[in-house]
């Protein structure tokens, strides 16, 4: 009983601090002209990633990604209540994509305490609309804590975007 008590315990002590990250919402941002800083992200097939604005909310909350030219999608992640601020790693998987076929593009953020983080993948040069299983997910000492699955089409799932992001148009 003490054996077992001790082993809650120290499991309890040494269980990394994953287990802080939570998934907020997850989803689709109308095709829009990118914009925001450039940071250097090594990780990634082009090098950078583009440091966007947080505030933006989902179109749809939808998995099913058409490939359209600048359509964004990807999920939104906090810390768990009174958690203090944490280093994560943001990872996005995909089918080969690019010359050099890159499967795995990731890097680093912090999420604030009572802050929000929003990762997006946009669909801005035609090498990137690779259709197949996509994942988006947190890391936190190279282990998940959050994991988004998506599927990109080729087509399929177009015309919910298409009724959500152009409905007002003529």
């Amino acid at each position: 009983m003490i054996r077992s008590l001790a082993t809650v315990l120290l499991l309890t002590i040494v269980t990394p601090a994953t287990a802080q990250v939570r998934l907020v919402d997850a989803g689709i941002i109308c095709p829009r002209e990118s914009t925001g800083e450039l940071v250097e992200a090594p990780g990634t097939e082009a090098g950078y990633i583009r440091r966007i604005q947080q505030g933006q909310t989902f179109d749809l909350p939808d998995r099913i990604v058409p490939a359209m030219d600048n359509l964004s999608f990807g999920f939104r992640t906090a810390l768990k209540p009174g958690m203090p601020m944490q280093d994560v790693t943001v990872v996005v998987t995909h089918p080969p994509m690019g010359d050099r076929g890159v499967e795995r593009e990731e890097w680093s953020d912090v999420i604030e305490p009572g802050s929000e983080s929003l990762n997006l993948f946009t669909f801005e040069m035609d090498y990137e609309k690779v259709p197949g299983a996509w994942e988006f997910s947190i890391e936190v000492d190279g282990t998940p804590v959050v994991r988004v699955p998506f599927t990109v089409t080729e087509s399929e799932g177009r015309g919910r975007v298409e009724q959500a992001c152009f409905q007002f148009l003529s």
